[in-house]
């Protein structure tokens, strides 16, 4: 069975020096390919090169066609499987916010979804996908996302489409994966082809065979859940059962549990593998080809960063070694962070710097809302000069004694960000969970030292 570790580059892309210690870790630790999601990553060349690195449009320098080329050839190295992927209709973000392809949008004023009754975006989809595919003329395998398309017959001309068929809006999004398939497997007749499963799972059986997915693509199931909250419908293992001899499923190592969390919980992420690894043991009569352990960097293009992959390493090796039976299931959360030893981990003295800015981070965040300056330095008190100074001494000690420490470990971070991504991300993750911090400890130092600098003995009520 596949263990692919899923690589979401549309976040903190990796150097190339780091990246190859993943590969060579991941290879260690029971992982037997990747999933690549380039997103803006990649070198898309021709009248598509403003979407792609080629044109910086992540703003991290990431990737030439010769790192990709790299890239590849390491993971073959170290004997990964690379299946690339593209999203062909949904999470199309990063094209369509390209006032050149904003046309192509279904819906204004959202770069979601590609409008799939449009011929050009159909032809935009496969010139992505062809450009991918002849970067990898060994592939044995391509992802066309074609998860989570919030937007369906909006415009015009799907809703005139929709009203024409017996199948309405669903026909939409049928179709359109039915002749992107189609035309891959014109291409590469010998690739299998996978997509997110999150929209088949509710169609009728006689509609998938109606458009003939059953014989072009492996549906790839998901759910993050841990083990107390993983439920699925027996039901669509009975459609999957009939239609698809071949299913993947797809857990999570990182970036399922909040949409701006810095720290992955290797308990939390365990759990949902251990929920996979007992639903996959009770379900009969389906061929289960892998498991694709999903690593969101972002939820999408427009949401900011989550967990860091290099903050995260040691939160996948435990979830890759219990696909293997290698990690006791009964271990906690601190043991299982504890039993790794620092030369096994790229990024360890990263995530350490990380797990220390977290602590001062709690530490200024309960500060700013804590009751002592409900009590002593709230608005009333700040517009009526009803304000102590022993305590508006305090407030000041603490705000400048968290906001040094926080400075230093910026700093700090800045580093080691620089060291594993490009400066875009860098810049983004220390302006969205560092600077803002800083901000409002200097605001609240100031408002405190303001008043205390004021004659602020007691007034009478």
């Amino acid at each position: 069975m596949h263990k692919i570790v899923h690589l979401d580059l549309k976040g903190a892309p990796l150097k190339l020096p780091f990246l190859e210690k993943v590969l060579f870790n991941i290879k260690k630790w029971g992982a037997t390919g990747i999933l690549v999601e380039w997103e803006d990553s990649f070198p898309y060349k021709g009248e598509i090169s403003c979407i792609g690195s080629i044109a910086d449009a992540s703003g991290d320098g990431m990737y030439t066609v010769d790192e990709v080329k790299q890239i590849l050839r390491c993971a073959k190295e170290n004997e990964l499987e690379v299946i690339q992927l593209v999203q062909t209709i949904g999470h199309m973000e990063f094209v369509l916010k390209h006032p050149l392809y904003r046309r192509y949008q279904e819906k204004p004023r959202s770069p979601a979804v590609l409008c799939p009754s449009q011929q050009q975006g159909q032809e935009l989809v496969r010139a992505m996908v062809l450009q991918a595919l002849d970067m990898q003329p060994d592939a044995k395998y391509f992802h066309i996302g074609a998860d989570e398309v919030w937007h369906s017959g909006v415009c015009v001309k799907c809703q005139l489409k929709a009203a024409s068929s017996i199948y309405g809006k669903l026909s939409l999004y049928l179709e359109h994966v039915r002749d992107l398939a189609q035309f891959i497997k014109q291409q590469r007749p010998e690739l299998t082809i996978l997509m997110w499963d999150d929209i088949l799972r509710t169609i009728y059986p006689e509609i998938l065979q109606y458009y003939n997915l059953t014989d072009l693509v492996q549906p790839v199931v998901w759910d993050y859940n841990t083990k107390e909250n993983f439920l699925l419908n027996p039901q669509m293992w009975d459609i999957y059962r009939s239609q698809f001899p071949n299913v993947w499923v797809g857990s999570a190592f990182k970036g399922a549990s909040g949409s701006c969390e810095v720290f992955p919980s290797t308990e939390r992420y365990v759990s949902n593998q251990q929920a996979w690894i007992d639903e996959i043991a009770k379900v009969n009569e389906i061929n289960f080809v892998g498991v694709i352990l999903t690593g969101w960097s972002r939820y999408d293009h427009f949401a900011t960063l989550c967990e860091l992959l290099p903050v995260s390493m040691g939160c996948l090796k435990h979830c890759l070694q219990s696909w293997d039976n290698r990690l006791d299931r009964s271990a906690s959360q601190h043991e299982v962070i504890e039993i790794l030893p620092p030369q096994d981990l790229p990024g360890r003295e990263f995530a350490n710097v990380m797990r220390i800015f977290q602590l001062l981070r709690e530490r200024g965040e309960k500060l700013i809302r804590s009751d002592f300056v409900t009590t002593w330095l709230n608005p009333w008190q700040i517009d009526c000069g009803y304000t102590n100074p022993a305590q508006l001494e305090i407030i000041v000690n603490e705000s400048v004694l968290v906001h040094r420490e926080l400075t230093g470990y910026k700093e700090l971070l800045l580093r080691h960000l620089s060291a594993v991504t490009g400066p875009r991300s860098t810049e983004e993750w220390v302006g969205t969970y560092v600077s803002p911090l800083l901000k409002r400890l200097t605001d609240l130092r100031d408002t405190a030292l303001a008043r205390y600098n004021i004659d602020a003995s007691v007034k009478p009520l």
